[in-house]
């Protein structure tokens, strides 16, 4: 039955001068789920092919508000009215209310009397039918634009937000755990391609923590159509923090070498920012005091898009993207081997740099863990 979808935009109504760009970097990521000769990307409206595979993809792009399967006619009175019936009779409704909305100002009727028009045709084919225009049970859309016309009743909530790429990128800190998947989930929202950078520790770190980890940036990858991934082999490094002094802080001081690490990579990169999934006093590293100390190493900003929510808002997210059951496998995780009995709750710089004195070889093994980085490619495709 139908025949097009119909695909509105969200926030880029706003964007004025720069609306272009934005519409550009929109078309470029439905193109990545999209054949082209099945897309035509105008200034208010796009419109894909129906078929039930782009209608799934479209579940995936950030920057669409809505969109609709719609039946797409002539723009003439005569087969608008004819075609609105045969949409009719595929319905079930006893209440009803016509939505009309003329893009094209060269139709002869104006959306109000294009309503009257098209619902006393609907009462004359379809009897015991009433109009309600509170409540109906149906609402039959009418979308005139130049040469055609398009009908339909059902709006689908798209994802709203940016389309990705536009803000940039980020170097989005991943685990295996819950809140970093949402977190990267939220910045693509805001129009960011994100990257990414794990930490292992072969052979505590086996198969199954990386494969965890691998599958969750496969899911996040279906809303930017490609990633990387930077996976750095921590080993050497985390064996040589064990020797401080002041057990203590060594998770402080390892959480200030991922970010020096990450940084390194994130320049050479061109990306501009760092990111995590940190939740404000969630645990022992994320106190004001934490984050304070362990940020003190980097001068790139550090995006913390989960810092006000509660774990039960980042649980049904981490559902609503289908990474909560990955989440939940057991693995052997970089933080949980290395984390002490105490971790202290309110490092301080001082402290911090004092410790980091006493490991002279901490930044030469730092940059052999970036040399030795092992670059991950994740696509739709999966290739």
């Amino acid at each position: 039955m139908y025949t097009k979808i119909l695909i509105r935009y969200g926030e880029l109504t706003l964007k004025g001068e720069n609306k272009k760009d934005f519409i550009k970097t929109l078309k470029d990521n439905l193109l990545l789920y999209i054949k082209k000769d099945e897309l035509k990307v105008e200034f208010d409206r796009a419109f894909a092919t129906y078929s039930n595979q782009n209608l799934e993809s479209l579940k995936f792009i950030f920057g669409i508000s809505s969109y609709s399967p719609a039946i797409e006619v002539e723009t003439d009175l005569e087969i608008i009215k004819q075609e609105l019936v045969k949409f009719a009779k595929t319905k079930s409704f006893n209440s009803f209310a016509i939505a009309s909305r003329r893009h094209d100002k060269k139709f002869d009727l104006t959306s109000n009397e294009l309503n009257k028009v098209l619902g006393e045709q609907i009462l004359k084919n379809f009897k015991n039918k009433s109009v309600n225009l509170t409540s109906p049970d149906i609402k039959f859309y009418i979308e005139v634009r130049d040469a055609r016309t398009f009908i339909f009743s059902d709006y689908i909530q798209g994802l709203g937000g940016m389309p990705v790429n536009t803000a940039g990128k980020v170097l989005h800190l991943i685990s295996g755990g819950i809140d970093s998947p949402v977190a990267a989930n939220l910045l693509q929202k805001r129009g960011l391609k994100v990257y990414f950078i794990n930490f292992i520790t072969p052979p505590q770190t086996d198969k199954k923590t990386v494969e965890k980890v691998d599958q969750i940036i496969e899911n996040l990858t279906h809303y930017q159509g490609n990633s990387l991934l930077f996976q750095i082999n921590y080993s050497k490094v985390m064996n040589y923090l064990s020797l401080v002094s002041n057990q203590k802080y060594k998770i402080t001081l390892m959480r200030r070498s991922f970010y020096r690490i990450a940084q390194n990579i994130a320049k050479k990169y061109e990306i501009k920012a760092l990111s995590n999934g940190e939740n404000l006093a969630q645990v022992a590293s994320q106190t004001l005091e934490s984050i304070h100390t362990i940020s003190q190493v980097v001068d790139l900003p550090i995006f913390r898009p989960l810092l006000t929510y509660d774990k039960l808002e980042i649980i049904e997210k981490a559902k609503a993207i289908n990474t909560f059951n990955i989440s939940l496998i057991k693995a052997c995780e970089t933080c949980e081997l290395f984390a002490p009995k105490s971790p202290v709750t309110r490092p301080n710089i001082e402290e911090a740099l004092r410790l980091e004195k006493e490991l002279d070889k901490l930044s030469e093994l730092e940059d052999e863990a970036i040399n030795l980085v092992e670059i991950k490619k994740f696509s739709l495709k999966n290739d």
